[in-house]
């Protein structure tokens, strides 16, 4: 009697069902009816995601809060202003220096740590 290695029948199996998945999933994918279906799921995720972005955005405007478009135009806005900053400083020699002041006093010392 010989042994059967089960890991290498369950390979086989697996080998088998994937061949047969890729064919019946090729000759589905080439079919009219799969790629219509397709096109028509794609464009209803794309209007739900539309219809979604406008509730959040009425939404956000009810709460007086920004919108994502309103903080991303914010960001470049922002990022276009420490540009100029940065050459203003450029052509002034650098980021102004500042001065040594005086740290304050500390005048609460910790408490003592107990032995």
């Amino acid at each position: 009697m010989t042994s059967t290695d089960p890991a290498a029948m369950f390979r086989e199996m697996l080998g088998e069902w994937e061949k047969m998945a890729n064919s019946l999933g090729g000759g589905l994918a080439k079919s009219d009816e799969f790629t219509r279906f397709m096109h028509g799921a794609t464009a209803a995720q794309m209007n739900s995601q539309e219809a979604i972005s406008g509730m959040m955005t009425l939404a956000l405007a009810a709460a007086n809060m920004p919108s994502r478009a309103e903080i991303e135009d914010l960001s470049a806005r922002l990022a276009r202003m420490e540009a100029t900053l940065g050459r203003i400083e450029e052509k002034l020699g650098g980021p102004p220096e500042r001065t040594n002041r005086p740290k304050p006093s500390r005048t609460r010392k910790p408490p003592a740590a107990k032995a």
